[in-house]
């Protein structure tokens, strides 16, 4: 099977239907499809490949000029780049396989399923899935193709088989984590009207990539007494070249082809964070391979990646302020992350993806934001949402994130009633948390859960009010609207805690009461500890 020339993506097609294209063909032909028909990590490795072999065919953007042209461009350009190395793509080629490594050897073969995280194959258990009791299951080549190019991108460490290239025998404990599913990120696209809008609107310039992708140290404070920030170290990044053009010959981590893999951004679009060699349909030899450095080691982040700057504060009341990236979890939904999202990202690696150059400033456009959370050495749970963003909303992001945190203050201070209630009604409750010791967190939320629960369920219901503010900041409706919003808020966190807080009994009445005065005080942040402060980041 060919991947530049044979169908192998699934695609929605002009009349809605789901059909597989190769990858010439959504590049020289995008205006076919409306969209991609996959699952939030297969999509944002797609884009990775679709952008990689869009910057490698056109030799830029180089621009924002060459980035206007790229419609008429790409087309011709993608075609003629995928015959030259249409070699580089075959996925069985005795050789140089693609995105595998020839000369990969092993004592016991793995099933081809293992590449596919919903099929239950090793720890992997999933249900209906009958097929995982087959010795061998065969999976199509298409299927193999995709779930080849997503592993090498979101393949989480820990455990891992073992095989050998040449004379290093790979260890089956301790593999990092693939450069997409690095700290459950969220990664960011924006989507057009049709497949070919989406890769232009995706695709950055030269010019940007050179300004924003650099290497830095972590923000952190080193002299906490004098508060002094400890130096900032950048380093430019090179463009580099796809892997399939200079695919490492051997497994030394510090040669030039395997510096071009792991260390410039587009070896890194489509990585090789496993070696893999497909022996069939159904076995491979697969185990770790080349380490790709995050932002957590000091590398940028992902081009799809947004970085801020968080406050911790650890046990001891010290606060520390520090570089990290927008992190996704099941238990915080991604419309309090869209300001950090939306962001430019600057010179000096804060803000959002790359994508957010060219988001259009006087048109509404589809904000796309995929994620992989991680439990342990396990992927989770996918994420994904789609946001219009009106100019309105794009230009006043500041206002809609002030909204955001008063509404995270009251989740807070519901948080903290909740937790009054507890102590007045359960005189061992202070115990219990001094016994869980770094545990109090998770214990914290469990007892906060039905509570905040329940908030952040009718407030997401009416998350409607919040954006017809947005839509009317500068107008006479605006404050109003406003008021409507932020009373909402109140009333939500009143009926939370009524719900979560029996009256059943004199005592739980003379608790609740205490806790309502703390609700409805007018003070508007409470009290809150460390712990509380972490939980609610979560």
């Amino acid at each position: 099977m060919n991947v530049a020339f044979d169908p192998w993506i699934p695609v929605v097609n002009a009349t809605g239907g789901r059909v597989l294209a190769s990858l010439c063909s959504v590049l020289a032909d995008g205006e076919k499809y409306v969209d991609l028909a996959v699952r939030p990590h297969e999509r944002v490795a797609l884009m990775r490949l679709l952008l990689c072999v869009a910057h490698a065919a056109l030799d830029g953007p180089k621009d924002y000029d060459e980035w206007c042209e790229v419609p008429k461009r790409l087309p011709e350009a993608a075609r003629t780049y995928l015959t030259k190395w249409k070699d580089a793509f075959e996925l069985f080629h005795p050789t140089k396989p693609w995105l595998q490594v020839a000369k990969l050897s092993g004592d016991k073969a793995s099933p081809v399923a293992l590449l596919d995280f919903e099929l239950a194959t090793g720890n992997n258990s999933t249900l209906n899935d009958h097929e995982g009791q087959l010795a061998k299951r065969p999976i199509q080549n298409a299927r193999i193709a995709l779930t080849l190019l997503t592993f090498q991108c979101f393949s989480p460490g820990g455990g891992s088989p073992i095989a050998q290239w040449e004379n290093v025998k790979t260890s089956q404990v301790g593999n990092p984590d693939a450069p997409c599913l690095s700290q459950s990120m969220a990664h960011a696209m924006i989507r057009g009207e049709l497949l070919a809008k989406t890769i232009h609107l995706n695709l950055p310039t030269f010019e940007s990539i050179a300004r924003s992708y650099k290497s830095s140290l972590s923000f952190t404070k080193d002299d906490k007494e004098n508060n002094l920030w400890k130096r900032m170290e950048f380093n430019d990044i090179a463009l580099g070249r796809p892997v399939w053009e200079m695919f490492p010959s051997k497994p030394d981590p510090v040669a030039f082809e395997s510096i071009n893999a792991t260390r410039t951004y587009l070896g890194r679009l489509a990585p090789v964070a496993r070696w893999i060699r497909l022996l069939n349909a159904t076995e491979m030899y697969c185990c770790n391979g080349f380490k790709y450095d995050t932002f957590r080691d000091g590398f940028p982040a992902e081009p799809t990646a947004s970085v801020r700057l968080a406050r911790k504060t650890d046990d001891k009341g010290i606060e520390t302020v520090e570089r990290s990236v927008v992190s996704i979890t099941p238990s915080k939904a991604l419309w309090r992350e869209l300001s950090a999202l939306l962001a430019k990202r600057s010179a000096f690696g804060l803000g959002g993806a790359l994508t957010i150059e060219n988001a259009p400033y006087d048109t509404a456009f589809d904000f796309h934001i995929c994620a992989m959370t991680r439990d342990q050495a396990s992927m989770d749970i996918g994420v994904e949402s789609v946001f219009h963003i009106s100019p309105k909303l794009y230009v006043n992001t500041a206002i809609y994130q002030t909204e955001v945190q008063y509404s995270e203050s009251f989740a807070r201070k519901l948080g903290w009633t909740v937790e009054t209630y507890r102590k007045e009604v359960d005189g061992g409750w202070e115990g219990r948390l001094k016994g869980a010791g770094k545990d109090s967190g998770k214990l914290r939320m469990k007892l906060h859960s039905i509570a905040t629960s329940h908030y952040w369920t009718t407030v997401e219901k009416n998350l409607g009010l919040l954006m017809a503010y947005i839509e009317a900041v500068g107008t006479d409706d605006a404050i109003p609207l406003q008021e409507r919003w932020r009373k909402l808020l109140f009333k939500s966190a009143c009926a939370a805690y009524a719900l979560a807080c029996g009256q059943d009994t004199p005592r739980q009445r003379r608790a609740f009461a205490k806790g309502w005065q703390k609700l409805t005080a007018t003070k508007d942040e409470p009290e809150t500890d460390s712990t509380e402060s972490k939980e609610d980041d979560q």
